[in-house]
C-alpha cells in the first residue's frame, strides 16, 4: 500500500501526490457524507512503473465512491492502468481508507 496525500478543494477539484506519482481530478458530493472522485495519477518520469503483466505503465485512472465518517473516509471503485500510448494495460478493483490531516 502506498502512502498518499489528496487535497479536496471547495471548487470540486482535487490533487494527489505519492512517492511515485502526481495527479489531479475532481470530486462531487452525493450528500449525507457520501462523495465520488476521479483522479488521473501520472507516474513520475524518473519512475519505471512496470505493471503486473509486464507492460510499462504511464498513468492510472481511478474512480472511487466513498463515505466520510468524522475525519476518515473509505471508498471502493476501479483503477485502470494505461501505457504511454494511452492503451489500457489492465483494470482492477480499488479500495482506499484515508484520514484527514491538518
Amino acid at each position: 500500500m502506498d502512502e498518499y496525500t489528496v487535497v479536496f478543494a471547495a471548487d470540486g477539484s482535487l490533487s494527489v501526490v505519492t512517492q511515485k506519482s502526481t495527479g489531479s481530478g475532481s470530486w462531487t458530493s452525493a450528500g449525507d457524507g457520501n462523495f465520488a472522485f476521479t483522479i488521473r495519477e501520472d507516474f513520475n518520469v524518473d519512475v519505471t512503473q512496470i505493471s503486473p503483466n509486464g507492460h510499462h505503465a504511464a498513468y492510472i485512472q481511478i474512480d472511487i465512491t466513498a463515505r466520510r465518517d468524522g475525519d476518515t473516509f473509505t471508498g471502493t471503485g476501479k483503477a485502470v492502468v494505461h501505457g504511454p500510448d494511452d492503451a489500457v494495460i489492465y483494470g482492477t478493483d480499488a479500495e482506499t481508507t484515508a484520514s484527514r490531516v491538518s
